[in-house]
């Protein structure tokens, strides 16, 4: 690994992490918003109208997928189940010349721990959201 790309990634996780706690600073109980989420945990890679081009997507490997284009892609048919598996990472989507970011444990380790429940919110939250952008 070169320097530079070591130095490409570093920057990438600098910025995913100074924005981690924004989303959900003072929500409590309440479910998270999906688009709060997006704009602090996708928005620098796949863009803020979510098509893939997102500050960082140039430093990248291979370019984050637009993300308004998931039901055109699934004839159609927004397909929540394989979307909410490759957000919490048991179903690896390639980028970043490897795996993207597992956010199901990033959301289980943010803000000193969230249960099981919490995490499942959030994923949730996102799905909804990338479904409400979606191109038919």
């Amino acid at each position: 690994m070169t320097l530079p790309s070591i130095a490409t990634r570093f920057a990438a996780v600098i910025i995913v992490l100074s924005c981690s706690g924004t989303a959900f600073a003072g929500q409590g109980s309440t479910a998270p918003s999906g688009s709060a989420l997006y704009v602090n945990y996708c928005g620098s890679c796949h863009g803020p109208q979510a098509k893939g081009d997102g500050p960082m997507a140039s430093a990248m490997k291979i370019t984050p997928a637009d993300l308004t284009t998931i039901a055109k892609r699934n004839s159609g048919k927004f397909p929540s189940d394989t979307v909410f598996r490759l957000i919490d990472g048991r179903n690896p989507a390639k980028g970043h010349g490897g795996a993207m970011p597992v956010w199901g444990d990033t959301f289980l380790r943010a803000q000193g721990g969230a249960s099981p429940d919490v995490v499942r919110a959030r994923i949730e939250a996102l799905v909804r959201y990338l479904e409400t952008i979606q191109q038919r």
